[in-house]
């Protein structure tokens, strides 16, 4: 599976919400993602850092791509190691704001979602 960005690779399905919630939302989560990327590029590694949130904005944005996150684009996406990464989802999941599942055609690459509840306070809170 081709990787070009840790944005590049979310889960599918349609969100729910009006269609207007969802594309604001998804313009919301984008440019707080892109501001928080611009801002590490600026200051000292570290010195910021909310992983779940990064991890949640980058999830939402690609559910509304339509594609699916592997679990290492996941860790890139919350700027986190692969153990911290697998921590942090496991915090996430045990919250009932993730799930993993196996990529459909591959036994060792696992895909990792929003769950509608997730989605749907996520789109919540950035349009309103």
């Amino acid at each position: 599976m081709p990787q070009t960005s840790s944005l590049d690779h979310a889960s599918g399905g349609a969100m729910t919400g009006s269609e207007p919630d969802r594309s604001q939302a998804r313009a919301s989560a984008e440019r707080l993602y892109a501001e928080r990327r611009r801002r590490d590029q600026r200051f000292p590694d570290g010195l910021f850092g909310e992983p779940a949130w990064d991890l949640l904005l980058a999830l939402l944005i690609a559910r509304e791509k339509g594609q699916p996150i592997i679990l290492s684009s996941a860790y890139r996406a919350a700027r986190v190691s692969d153990t911290t990464g697998r921590r942090l989802l496991d915090q996430l999941e045990q919250a009932g704001m993730i799930s993993r599942r196996p990529a459909p055609r591959s036994r060792k690459t696992r895909l990792v979602e929003l769950t509608e509840d997730a989605a749907e306070r996520l789109t919540d809170y950035l349009t309103h």
